[in-house]
Order: structure tokens, then sequence, then C-alpha cells
């Protein structure tokens, strides 16, 4: 395991890394860290150890860092390998080696960083260029030895142009018909496309055309010298037979013409701007708007008119009873009291409002609006879900009818029929019951003795001055009168009451209401005093 770290010039690579450094042809050094199992501060493994408990050395070379747990090498750009083991092949750089070197003339690259290295007589960053007239070799730094004013190959340094270049640095090929050394001698082809090779003067058919005598175009869809090369446009891009660039149509670019005009734009080369609100699309070779479901207009800027949905609102929308259609999908939104794919079906017995979600709360067989959701009363009740009947005295649709029944009788919430006590009877209970009958509707019958009534709410009987019992069929007792025999007698010195009326009969002389007044004759020996006495011990014993 190596570490990578950052040296200024001053830096000392013995204090640095206390062991040999290893430079990446910049101020970055791979240092080999210093052997420990485990790190002293964490639970991970130290840098070159891997495994359980850490007991295994990683095998990575050239930098490549260990995965702490399996081992696996991540290798550093230009190297690949199991063990990171292995340098980029010639041509190729990077990581993973996957990036090609873009060097000219065959020259190599470094295998990490893909800088070119240019062989004896080429300079530049892709090797593109020769060397300046008078050098040659090597990063140009030898000098040409050559006669003034003769030429020097600028890779070998020899005096005088190699056949078919030409210039002070023999930097040119030799001009069109001309070749060989110097290019002083003409080429010989016949045909006007045919090419002269620089340096054999041997004639070729010039990139376009092929045959005998190079007369022929190349057929669609190939290019090149002797049309041996296949066309890549694709979208109907036009080859060009020299080169086999493309030539895009319009709404189409990129060197294949794979690629369509970006959003907003269309037409040749797509240089013309197109606008189409509401997420409306471009047509990237007319520049026209494709609108989005639910917009139409040169722009989509309006949208679309009531029953009709999609694209280019051409569709037309089928919600009935008051529904609207969703211009995108054309998808229903019924209005209350409808429900269905097409707001056919009005909302079932119970239910109410948006898709007759909601359930019905109304009482005692009140129907529900299929709209509100509000309670229509039966006859007989009201309130918000008719949960209340009609208040005494009222009766009727919503309960505005006055009941008309007498002696406190209620009436029926629905029909206004009054509703007797007992001990009474009639249409509007404005009868009392008739004697001998009493309770609901007076249709019980008194169960008195005689033709002693009863009451006629309770059927109790109403006994008849000296009478009582719960049948009026005893006689008041002795000292009792009047009716059911509630009243006490007042007839003294022995007086006979009457039970009906309570009058006194009196006895043996006396007289008054109460018999209270006179007495028996006294015997003639008696004196008044005597008398008085008597009489108060009479009136006393009574």
């Amino acid at each position: 395991m190596q570490t990578i770290i950052h040296l200024s010039k001053s830096s000392s690579p013995v204090v640095s890394c206390f062991i040999l450094l290893f430079c990446l042809f910049q101020p970055l050094c791979l240092c080999p860290c210093l052997p420990s199992p485990v790190s002293p501060l964490t639970a991970e493994c130290a840098p070159g150890r891997f495994g359980a408990d850490c007991q295994h050395s990683c095998e990575c070379e050239n930098g490549g860092q260990c995965d702490r747990q399996t081992g696996q090498c991540t290798c550093l750009p230009g190297w690949i390998g199991d063990k990171c083991q292995t340098g980029c092949a010639l041509g190729l750089f990077g990581a993973g080696c996957e990036e090609h070197c873009d060097c000219a003339h065959g020259a190599p690259c470094h295998h990490i960083t893909g800088a070119c290295w240019c062989p004896g007589g080429w300079r530049g960053p892709r090797c593109e260029r020769a060397c300046l007239p008078g050098t040659y070799g090597e990063n140009c730094a030898q000098r040409c030895s050559c006669p003034h004013g003769t030429s020097c190959n600028h890779v070998t340094g020899e005096c005088g142009c190699p056949p078919g270049f030409t210039g002070n640095g023999c930097e040119r090929t030799c001009l069109p018909g001309t070749y060989g050394h110097n290019c002083n001698q003409v080429c010989q082809c016949s045909g006007a496309n045919q090419l002269c090779h620089p340096v054999t003067g041997a004639c070729s058919c010039a990139p376009g055309y092929h045959g005998k005598d190079c007369q022929l175009e190349c057929p669609e869809g190939w290019y090149g010298p002797n049309c041996e090369q296949q066309c890549q446009c694709l979208n109907g891009g036009v080859c060009q037979t020299t080169t086999g660039s493309c030539g895009c149509p319009p709404g189409y670019i990129g060197a294949d013409c794979n690629t369509t005009c970006p959003a907003g734009r269309y037409g040749q080369d797509c240089a013309r701007v197109a606008f189409c609100g509401n997420r409306g699309k471009c047509d990237p070779v007319t520049g026209s708007c494709v609108c989005a479901a639910g917009w139409k207009g040169e722009h989509c800027e309006e949208g679309c008119e009531q029953g009709r949905f999609g694209e280019g609102c051409l569709q037309v929308c089928d919600c009935r009873n008051g529904g609207l259609c969703d211009t995108l999908s054309g998808v229903c939104t019924c209005a209350l009291g409808w429900s269905g794919p097409h707001c056919e079906a009005a909302c079932p017995v119970g239910k109410y409002g948006a898709n007759c979600q909601h359930d019905c709360l109304c009482q005692n067989n009140g129907t529900c609006d299929r709209v509100t959701g509000s309670c229509q009363c039966q006859p007989g009740y009201y309130g918000h879900v008719c949960e209340h009947a009609c208040p005494p005295g009222y009766y009727g649709d919503r309960c505005q009818q006055t009941c008309d029944c007498r002696h406190g009788a209620s009436c029926h919430p629905v029909t206004g029929h009054c509703l007797c006590p007992r001990g009474y009877h009639g249409d509007l209970c404005e009868k009392v019951c008739d004697q001998g009958w009493f309770g609901d509707s007076c249709q019980q019958a008194c169960d008195c003795e005689g033709d002693s009534p009863c009451d006629p709410v309770s059927g109790q009987c109403l006994c008849p001055p000296g009478k009582t019992g719960a049948k009026c069929d005893i006689d008041c007792r002795a000292n009792r009168f009047g009716p059911n025999c509630t009243e006490a007698c007042e007839c003294r010195n022995s007086g006979q009451c009457n039970p009906r009326s309570g009058h006194c009969t009196c006895l043996h002389g006396w007289i008054g209401l109460a018999c209270q007044e006179g007495g028996p004759p006294q015997p003639p020996h008696h004196s008044p005093r005597i008398r008085r006495e008597h009489r108060a011990r009479l009136e006393t014993s009574v």
C-alpha cells in the first residue's frame, strides 16, 4: 500500500517518506506506509492490510488501493490487472486504460497522463508539427549542417528532402501533379479524378471516385478512396463522398446527424428558435408546435373548450348531468349527486354529494337530497336530520299545523288526530266519559254498587252520601255520614245521626241541631242546683 503526498521544491524525499519516493512527473509522490496491522485510532485495517483482523497483506502494485475487506485492488490511472501490475497497452492511457492516445505520426503516449512522446523530427502537444527549418531529431534539438539554401530532413538531418517532401524543413508534401526527389517529377495520371502518390508517382482514385479510370462517383452510402468506407450518417443525413462528413437535414445535428434539435430549436443546423407554451413540443424540422393534451393554438396558448379534451382538443367529452371533463385525460368530474364514469348514475338512497361518497344522516324516514344532503322530513318531524317529533300542540308537514284538542289532549304529530287523556272522548276530546264509563277512550265500565258513578279518569267509585267501600256497597258506620262516609257526626246526648245528611234525631227530651239543649224531665224534690249538676254530668257523658 502506498500514500500520495504533495511536495514543494524544498521538500526532502527522505524527510517526507523516510524511504524511497516514486514521483509521477508532478509534485505528487507515492510513499510506502509503515507496517502496522491495525490503525491505532480506528477499527479499520491500516493501509496495506485487509480481511478479518487485518491478517492479510495487500498485493496491489504501482500505487493501487487495496479494499480493506476483500483485498481487491483499485488501480491508479495507467495500470490494470488484478494487482495493478500491467501498464496500459500502446495507444491507451488513463483510468482502466480506457482512453485513447491522440498523438500524430504514430507517436506513443504516456500510459498514465496520455502525454505524447514525439519521435525524432516532430514536435507539438500531439507531435503534429515537424521540427522548425534548420533543426531535426529528438526534441528537434539537433541543428542541420547542410550548405546554405539546402533543406535538411527534419527526422534524419540529411541534406535535401526525401522523395515526396519539400520546404525548408521538408515539412510539406509535393504539390499536386508532382512527385519524387525534390518533387521534380511530373505525374502521369490521365484521369481528372486521379491522384498521384507524392513519393512513387503511382496513380490512384481521388476520394469519392472508383472504377478503372476513376470515372465513377461513389454510390450512396459509401465514400473515400475507391469508395471503400461506409457512410455513418443517420436520420437521412447526406454523406459527402470525399470525406464521409454528413450534411444533416433540418431538425438534426451532430457528426452523424444522430442528435435531434434541443427543445425550442428547429430547422437547418437547429438555428431557428420556436416557442411552444404549456409543455408543448416544437417539431425539430418545421418548428410547428405539437401541443400537450388539453391545449391548442399556434403556440399551445389556448386550453380546450368545454366538451373537448386530449391532444389538439380533438376528442369529445362524454360527461353527463353537468359533469365536467378533464381537458387532459377526458376523465369526468361529476356534479354533486351523480357518479359513474360518465356521471350517468344518480346517487342511491342514503348517499349524496361528490361521487355519492357521503352517507345521509336523515332519521325517521326523512329523505336526503342527493346533491346537498339536506333532509326532507316526513310529516310530524323536524330538525336538521329530522331528529325531533313535532312539539305538543303541533303536527303535519314541518310541524306548521296547530292541534285543536281540548282538556290538554295532545295530537298525533303526523295526522293531527287528538290523543284524548283518560276520561275524555270525542274528535277534539271535548266530552267527558258518560256516567258508568271511564279510562282511555271511555271504554271501561264502572264497577260501582247501584247507581254510584265512578271517576271518569281512574274509575274509582264516587260513593253517594251514606255509602263507602271500593264499590260503594258499605253503609256508613255510626257517627259517620256523607259521601263516602267522610264526615263525622256531631249529635250529642245519644242523638241518632242520619248517614246521608248528618242530621241529628234527638232522644229523651234533647233538642237542638246537635241535641245539645234540654234534656229528660227532672224529679220535683231536686233543687235547681242539683238539677244543674245532674245536667252537667249528662252532657259530659255524651
